[in-house]
């Protein structure tokens, strides 16, 4: 019955579709038609409560151009589907004192935000006299930003969810406290809830798709994934984590790609990606922007940029990273972390710039390219001060950074001015400067320098035939269904470097 409802709603929609004719040109324009799943919901005021007074669970589709309040937990069942239309505000009456007052999306089915360019879709807190939002003045100051007050407990997903897809979506002011159930999802009571947390226990792997989003201010990680198969594209991280938290934290199982984030400012690392022992995570790790970030964690061995942890893989490649605590991380040991899986890694093509390349603004802050004494080595095509030194018994590298080469790899992006940026404590900052462009100026040197499908020589994309799982799933690796409404857009390398090539198939934002 509910196959039958989903396509007789589209074939209606369909006969209403505008039909415009201009009788200059005889020019007719044709209107997409809008999806409707299930029901349509036409209460603006959710979860609606059964005669017990408890909340019922959601699911149907939320109508283009309608605001949505949401004033408890709202939960989706297994099997059923939330479905928003694009232009949907949905705003959420919390206030991150307790897991009562932060609001969370239970997702044990499905739920899509199907936002688009020029109709985006907006998940954020309903602001108060007392629930106040952030603002740009908040530039280095977590301790009262509003940003990271945890207003609500974003997306948990449930042991056998299907399918959570954000597109063109904005999502903030998350990490609400964990109450009562948290150990239904790993946690303990009272920690901050993660803005997206999907983890798959069931013999078939839920989908995680995120593409063309924002997210801005979470109390601790932004996405943290565990045994999904996974598409993050195009995305834009802002002010995640207040003194620790990455935007994107990709733990045990998980298989997938990572490529076009725009990261800045984030606690520890932009990018994670951390298996467990004897469990793989291979996710590839391409043509993502890494600024500032790093330098609100201060334990040793966490922060950084981009960092692969416990028995985690896959391709590094076409990055840039700028003004970060430390470059790219294959890492040997880290505070909680255990060796990479070096088999199934590999990486090359990627920038790393910093502003200096000694002690900054307190005694704790420093920049370098690569972290010494970890697995990471300046490979042939990396744009980087770092210089390998001797490989230990144990495969680590006990390479220096020169100091001199500072600014040298400058990415030189169109409205970023990266020396500047390094300036007394301004590699701290982490909103966004209003106008900024991290496309890049013709004299850039990371254009032309990565790596793509037919791509030659130092553009070709490399092999390893002894690394069995790299051979397996490839660059990239389309795991998750693509095209259509419930599958992923997903932009393979470019040969050009970073989130924002110059053919202007990456990330789609403007700040």
């Amino acid at each position: 019955m509910k196959k039958i409802f989903f396509k007789s709603g589209l074939i209606a929609l369909t006969a209403l579709s505008i039909i415009s004719c201009k009788k200059s040109s005889e020019h007719v324009e044709i209107s997409k038609p809008l999806v409707i799943v299930g029901q349509t919901i036409s209460d603006t005021t959710l979860p609606k409560l059964d005669a017990n007074g408890n909340a019922i669970p959601l699911k149907g589709t939320m109508l283009a151009g309608k605001t949505y309040h949401i004033m408890s937990d709202v939960t989706i069942n297994e099997g059923d589907t939330l479905y928003l239309q694009p232009g949907v505000k949905v705003l959420i009456h919390g206030d991150g004192k307790s897991p009562q007052t932060s609001p969370a999306f239970l997702v044990n089915g499905t739920l899509v935000s199907d936002g688009t360019k020029d109709a985006q879709n907006w998940f954020t807190v309903y602001e108060t006299a007392t629930v106040k939002k952030s603002d740009a003045t908040y530039k280095d100051d977590a301790a009262n930003d509003p940003a990271f007050k945890g207003y609500w407990g974003g997306f948990q997903c449930g042991a056998n969810a299907q399918l959570l897809l954000l597109r063109w979506t904005h999502v903030e002011y998350t990490g609400g406290a964990w109450g009562a159930n948290a150990a239904d999802y790993g946690a303990t009571p009272g920690d901050a809830r993660f803005t997206i947390f999907m983890n798959s226990k069931g013999s078939t792997l839920g989908s995680l798709i995120v593409e063309d989003s924002w997210f801005y201010g979470a109390k601790d990680d932004g996405i943290r994934p565990n045994n999904v198969y996974m598409s993050l594209m195009r995305n834009t991280f802002t002010k995640m984590g207040a003194t620790g938290g990455e935007s994107v934290n990709i733990k045990d199982g998980v298989i997938g790609d990572m490529a076009y984030n725009f990261t800045y400012g984030i606690a520890t690392n932009g990018l994670k990606t951390s298996g467990s022992t004897g469990k793989s995570c291979m996710v590839n790790i391409y043509n993502n922007t890494v600024v500032n970030c790093g330098f609100r964690q201060t334990k040793a061995t966490r922060n950084g940029s981009i960092n692969t942890e416990t028995n985690a893989g896959g391709y590094i490649f076409n990055n840039i990273i700028v003004n970060c605590k430390a470059g790219l991380r294959i890492s040997f040991h880290s505070e909680k972390g255990k060796p990479s899986d070096t088999l199934n890694t590999l990486y090359n093509n990627n920038l790393t710039a910093i502003g200096r390349g000694y002690p900054m603004g307190g005694a704790q802050q420093y920049m370098v390219f690569i972290e010494a004494n970890q697995f990471t080595l300046k490979q042939s095509n990396d744009l980087n001060g770092y210089t390998n030194g001797p490989i230990a018994a144990d495969g680590t590298n006990a390479g220096t950074n020169n100091p001199n080469d500072s600014l040298k790899y400058d990415p030189q992006f169109i409205n970023y001015d990266m020396a500047a940026m390094s300036l007394g404590t301004n590699y701290r900052i982490y909103q966004i400067p209003a106008g900024a462009d991290f496309h890049l100026k013709s004299s850039s040197p990371a254009i032309g320098a990565g790596v793509y499908a037919g791509g030659t020589g130092k553009n070709a994309i490399p092999v390893k035939p002894s690394a069995p799982l790299l051979t397996q799933y490839g660059i990239p690796m389309k795991v998750v269904k693509a095209g259509g409404t419930f599958g992923a857009n997903i932009t393979g390398p470019n040969k050009d470097l970073g989130a924002f090539p110059t053919d202007n198939t990456g990330n789609q934002h403007t700040y």
